[in-house]
């Protein structure tokens, strides 16, 4: 995976990566190791580190942190999705960060994600997120997992419909490879510049390249010390696929945070276990994407450092015999992840 390295070499007392306000350019490091961009299959070049916008909170707060992310921290990735039902706010937010006439549209790359209770009518999904967004297309648009959900509604919800047993109910009228052929139409239509899944696992993977005749861009799993899924992340990179880690400090309450070996790290280099997390994933050439809407926290996001390749393989044997997944969305279907507990499906 070809990318664009930020800054220049100096001493590693001055390993921390900062990126300045308004823009991407990096103040100190010490190996070149942290890719500004990443390449895609498509060419496009797709900013490494960027600013995630799921809540489970208070949705009313998005809009306004993104437009601070935009103007003041510098971010230029906005990630989304339909299933988080805030992006008309940062249709809003977008609106006013190009009134400023400060950022472009060319200037910045947004990524949604179409729920699948649009399996069978992806590009429609994909036509809400854009009238939210006000846009006419999207950097990146991926199937955000590969299940369908039965919904027979316009708008797609409820996003999680129960059955009586309380179990998600499934679409078994169309695949995950019939969701990804529609989405691939929005890709050559235009209104995606590229495209990409998520929570694929290889034997999804497997399965859908049979069939595509545009090879996922982008696989946007969950990968921490914890998960650090170095084997799944090989195949997509063999496969020209990118990968995007969500989910970089665990779940809710950040539970990595206080991890001792990541302490432990974080010590050696004098930095916070937030910057040893969010380093993590882009010194293995990952992208992604922590959310915070705090100002302060929006901005420590963008501190990151050069690991020595020891403290990567520490990090990396964190998680590797005992892994602790905390995306653990109860879909009733075995999504083939090899640390994918039984008790999840049927």
């Amino acid at each position: 995976m070809e990318g664009s390295y930020l800054g220049h070499s100096y001493k590693r007392a001055q390993n921390i990566v900062l990126v300045s306000l308004r823009s991407y350019l990096i103040l100190k490091c010490y190996k070149n190791m942290i890719p500004e961009y990443l390449t895609l299959n498509t060419g496009a070049k797709m900013p490494a580190l960027g600013f995630g916008t799921w809540t489970s909170v208070d949705r009313n707060i998005v809009g306004e942190s993104v437009e601070y992310a935009i103007l003041e921290a510098g971010y230029r990735l906005i990630d989304t999705a339909y299933f988080y039902e805030c992006e008309d706010q940062i249709g809003e937010a977008l609106k006013r960060v190009f009134a400023t006439g400060k950022v472009k549209r060319e200037d910045l790359f947004i990524t949604t994600k179409v729920w699948p209770t649009f399996g069978t009518r992806i590009e429609e999904g994909l036509d809400r997120s854009l009238a939210d967004f006000g846009l006419d297309y999207v950097d990146l648009c991926l199937i955000h997992c590969p299940v369908p959900i039965k919904c027979d509604s316009p708008d797609g919800k409820p996003l999680w419909p129960l059955d009586a047993n309380g179990r998600m109910i499934k679409d078994h009228s169309v695949t995950h490879v019939d969701m990804y052929l529609q989405l691939e139409k929005a890709y050559k239509s235009g209104k995606a510049k590229a495209i990409g899944i998520s929570n694929y696992s290889e034997i999804y993977i497997e399965e859908l390249l049979k069939s595509a005749s545009v090879v996922p861009a982008v696989n946007q799993i969950e990968i921490h010390p914890l998960l650090p899924q170095r084997k799944l992340a090989e195949y997509c990179q063999s496969k020209g696929i990118a990968l995007t880690a969500f989910s970089p400090f665990g779940g809710e309450g950040a539970p990595i945070l206080k991890n001792e070996a990541v302490k432990s790290i974080a010590e050696k280099y004098n930095v916070t276990t937030s910057t040893i997390l969010l380093s993590f994933p882009l010194n293995l050439g990952i992208s992604t994407i922590p959310k915070s809407f705090k100002k302060q926290r929006i901005l420590d996001n963008l501190k990151v450092i050069d690991l020595e390749q020891e403290d990567i393989e520490k990090l990396i044997a964190i998680g590797s015999k005992s892994p602790v997944r905390y995306d653990r969305e109860e879909f009733g279907v075995d999504l083939g992840f090899e640390d994918w507990k039984p008790e999840l499906f049927p």
